[in-house]
């Protein structure tokens, strides 16, 4: 259900939303919604460099190359 709906000034100063919050309101029942304060942006995404030392927790010693590592997964699809 998507319709226009006011909320009181007490209590939007009882919830203190600001610019990097928004309210999410979604319907419980017939005749009760909940509002949610929800973050205006999503949590980051990691990039490529944080995977940086990533696969040393899988190996002992050196760390092998990519062409050995695409050996052994290619390896893996014939079993």
């Amino acid at each position: 259900m998507n319709a226009p709906f006011t909320i009181p000034h007490s209590l939007l100063q009882w919830l203190k939303p600001d610019a990097a919050n928004h309210l999410r309101c979604s319907q419980v029942s017939d005749h009760e919604f909940r509002v949610e304060i929800m973050d205006a942006q999503p949590a980051a995404v990691p990039g490529p460099v944080a995977m940086l030392g990533y696969a040393r927790q899988f190996y002992q010693g050196t760390v092998p190359g990519t062409d050995e590592v695409m050996r052994e997964l290619r390896a893996g699809e014939n079993d």
